[in-house]
């Protein structure tokens, strides 16, 4: 297979095929020994196995998610060492059960990963996301919903990245109806801080999507930092399409707290709606969140329980709605990546290595973001 692709990719480039000659032959050799060790390196962990199956499984599932990330990235590489360019792969998947009071009871999978793929470029990120990821919806559901948020490979170019502001442009493919629906997005993101505590976020992003044509979608955003473990924000977002009718628009309130190393609180209280044919509240919903590490560090539970008022198209009227979920959680990481997670809640001076091997990261936690250099510092160009 890898050299299937390595073919399609001689074909599309123009490259002859009289170029594999031997002196290409040679490139095309190390190129190979440079992928398997960057594979060696990031992706296989050389300690002594447990005994345990399932720590032996999540293993070999690390592994195989991991080397064909090292592998594209070792297709692209160049002369720095592989210290310098470690590849960072960190995947979750969600697996939950939903009962609904007026819809019974369902099920749902979502997978979301990042991988950062730095011989190719700093600037490449490989997404594997929902709709919601990629767009910055504001609601942060289980793996359930209407069939309209669907999973998404994608890849992520950051043109500008610096302290205050960040410009980037995506590319995915979803499925949609059977058929294929890509997309691409281009998204400038500026922060703003108010207080030592307090921040206002301003994202304005532009799309074509095959499903809805052009669209535009502005969100603004206000954050109190309390500590690296606790967090209030207020969204409020619109968006307009081709697809759509006037103003999609979703407004919540999210307060979070990380109550130890394995254990976090989340309450989020919100509505959406739309504004054509006329101004309508679609839903209102308050829902608490309460998330656990259990038995391994890469093993997470969710129970959730909401309480929803959602507007009845057929009637007209409002009903009330019970709603509960339990979502358990996969984690699969290399050690590349669980260290720069270490270091975005701990603060980049921190000993990652003091943290323990067993110990979980807060995934959702603020961390250093709490004494951000937004929050007091002008902004210095950090990326390309």
């Amino acid at each position: 297979m890898k050299h299937l692709i390595v073919g399609l990719f001689a074909v599309l480039s123009g490259w002859p095929i009289a170029s594999f000659a031997e002196p290409e032959e040679r490139d095309t050799e190390k190129r190979q020994a440079d992928q398997e060790a960057l594979m060696d390196l990031y992706c296989r962990d050389g300690e002594q196995r447990p005994e345990s199956w399932l720590d032996r499984s999540h293993s070999y599932i690390s592994e195989r998610l991991c080397e064909p990330a090292a592998w594209f990235d070792g297709f692209f590489g160049d002369s720095r060492s592989f210290e310098e360019t470690p590849v960072g792969t960190f995947i979750r998947i969600r697996n939950a059960a939903e009962w609904d009071q007026d819809g019974g009871v369902g099920y749902g999978l979502r997978i979301r990963a990042s991988i950062v793929l730095p011989r190719l470029s700093d600037q490449f990120r490989l997404l594997v996301t929902r709709d919601e990821d990629i767009s910055g919806d504001i609601r942060d559901d289980t793996a359930l919903g209407d069939g309209s948020d669907r999973t998404r490979l994608g890849l992520r170019f950051i043109a500008s990245e610096r302290s205050r502001s960040q410009l980037d442009f995506d590319g995915s493919i979803g499925v949609d109806g059977g058929g294929l629906n890509p997309e691409v997005r281009g998204r400038y993101r500026y922060v703003q801080g108010l207080t030592d505590r307090t921040l206002a976020r301003a994202t304005q992003t532009v799309f074509w999507q095959r499903s809805d044509g052009f669209g535009t979608t502005s969100r603004l955003d206000w954050e109190w930092l309390r500590s690296r473990d606790e967090l209030l924000r207020w969204t409020g977002q619109g968006t307009v399409s081709e697809g759509s009718d006037g103003v999609d628009w979703q407004t919540s309130v999210i307060a979070f707290r990380q109550l130890n190393s394995k254990s976090a609180l989340r309450g989020e209280l919100g509505t959406f709606g739309y504004t054509k044919p006329r101004f309508e509240v679609e839903e209102y919903f308050l829902a608490v969140r309460y998330r656990r590490q259990f038995l391994r560090r890469w093993l997470y539970y969710e129970l959730q329980p909401e309480h929803a008022w959602p507007l009845d198209s057929e009637t007209g009227s409002r009903r009330s709605d019970w709603r509960f979920s339990l979502t358990l959680e996969v984690q699969f990481e290399n050690e590349t990546s669980r260290h720069q997670r270490l270091r975005d809640y701990l603060g980049e001076e921190a000993d990652v290595d003091e943290w323990g091997k067993e110990m979980p990261i807060p995934a959702e936690a603020p961390g250093r973001r709490a004494h951000d250099s937004v929050l007091d510092e002008p902004d210095d160009e950090t990326g390309g």
